[in-house]
């Protein structure tokens, strides 16, 4: 696919000759720089896709550009994916030009109405991320050269590349001047009959628009208590690359409504058991090879993505391994607690669930305790003074209480070494009352909040206090 890709981009950048005689015409914007009038200058690159590094550099180096140049002689136009994930970036008097993954016509467009183009993407002529992305820059320089415009790549990476994609490497950026980031990158660049020199990159710092006090907001609202020192870690997916052109899993995503993998459009990221697996091992790495973050976050900390709806808790192969090799204790805290809720979604995950949670914990050789959360209310009907001891309830006041009581028959009979939590309401925050469940005694809190507001010509909020 990525060749018949390289077809429509030669397509184009050889149609792009007649975009002079097509203006002529009316039919087509086309433009050449002269004497006393604003250089056009288009900025190429991939800008838009929630990646805050590429989108900071590009705006240092309009920054450059404007001091160096002159911002009243050079009007600067930079291409974006979304408009809207770039906002703030760019001072107003830089231009957005709007271009999708499908690139090959709204880039003709743009370089057309320019009279230079500055690659500006650290992966200009690059296989790791995609094909498609090296074939962008390529048809944006091959244009400029087909027009006869200058054509600059900045601070550009320059990979080992071979086959028909170096034969369009050549074909299209003869002309186009590279500055690159490192000597490896000059030698492949050589390799490719392309030239250029090893010069610098584009210095840049960042500030939110929102500044210190937007970012703290964001914390707290996210759960943040104001105090506990934070650690910031942007995890990438590196084994999901290259992404590559599907018109079969584009059709079907379309028609099924599956997106899984989907970068965008026809756009697919690459995947298979080993790549997951690959991606699981450095999760894992990234944890407990750094001991600074071990140490920051106090706990070594590995998510693992199961459903205990299902026999074996619907875990990976890698995932069920690890569990079984290293977990030494198990807290069981999942549940459903909606007591409205139908006997077949109740015993679904608090009977059945905590039945294949315990036969996982069976097979765990350096499991030291196994610690089940239950609820108080586990005795049923019964009153009284109730001992911390195995149930022998058989009424209950509802089936979520029944559910509870199944699910500690469970664990019991499965000769673990157990300890049972039996905790009674849960009503959220302390000090605030803030829960994310309102059921239990909100119930009550509710009628109450809502008889006060009846009787009351204010509002009022009730929250719940601990006594002092």
């Amino acid at each position: 696919m990525d060749r018949i890709l390289s077809y429509v981009v030669r397509l184009v950048v050889w149609l792009s000759g007649f975009a002079k005689t097509w203006s002529r015409w009316g039919l087509f914007d086309y433009e050449e720089w002269t004497k006393g009038h604003r250089l056009k200058v288009l900025l190429v690159g991939y800008n838009g896709a929630r990646n805050t590094g590429a989108d900071a550099r590009v705006v240092a180096l309009t920054e450059q550009l404007q001091r160096q140049l002159g911002a009243e002689e050079v009007e600067l136009t930079v291409m974006t994916l979304d408009e809207t994930l770039v906002e703030g970036y760019f001072s107003p008097h830089i231009r957005l030009f709007r271009f999708t993954t499908m690139f090959f016509i709204p880039l003709l467009r743009a370089t057309s109405r320019s009279h230079v183009a500055v690659l500006c993407e650290g992966s200009t002529l690059t296989r790791t991320f995609a094909d498609a992305l090296c074939m962008f820059y390529c048809e944006a320089a091959g244009i400029m050269q087909r027009q006869h415009k200058p054509c600059i790549a900045y601070g550009s990476e320059v990979g080992r590349i071979d086959g028909w994609l170096a034969r369009m490497c050549y074909d299209l950026c003869r002309d186009t001047y590279f500055i690159v980031r490192t000597r490896e990158s000059l030698q492949n660049l050589k390799a490719l009959g392309l030239n250029g020199h090893v010069g610098t990159d584009t210095a840049w710092t960042f500030q939110a628009r929102g500044g210190e006090q937007w970012a703290r907001e964001q914390l707290l609202q996210a759960g943040w208590d104001g105090r506990m020192p934070l650690m910031g870690v942007a995890v990438i997916n590196p084994f999901c690359w290259p992404v590559r052109p599907s018109l079969w899993r584009w059709a079907k995503a379309v028609l099924t409504g599956d997106h899984t993998l989907q970068y965008d459009k026809m756009y697919f990221f690459s995947d298979s058991e080993r790549r997951r697996s690959l991606f699981s091992h450095y999760l894992r790495s990234m944890w407990s090879d750094n001991a600074l973050l071990a140490h920051a976050v106090g706990l070594h900390v590995v998510p693992v993505v199961g459903d205990i709806t299902h026999d074996q808790l619907a875990l990976t192969d890698d995932a069920r391994r690890l569990l079984l090799a290293d977990t030494t204790h198990v807290v069981h805290c999942a549940a459903e607690t909606g007591v409205q809720k139908s006997k077949a979604e109740l015993w679904q995950v608090n009977v059945e669930g905590t039945r294949h949670v315990a036969q996982l914990a069976t097979s765990m050789p350096r499991l030291q305790r196994f610690t089940h959360v239950s609820t108080a209310y586990v005795v049923g009907t019964r009153s009284g003074r109730m001992k911390e001891e195995a149930t022998t309830a058989t009424h209950f006041y509802c089936l979520y209480e029944q559910s509870k009581a199944e699910a500690e028959r469970i664990v019991r009979a499965a000769g673990l070494p157990l300890t049972v939590c039996r905790p009674g309401m849960i009503v959220g925050h302390s000090l605030t009352g803030r829960t994310r469940n309102f059921n239990t005694v909100y119930y009550v809190l509710k009628l109450m909040h809502l008889v006060a507001r009846r009787h009351s010509k204010t509002n009022k909020t009730i929250i719940p206090i601990p006594e002092q």
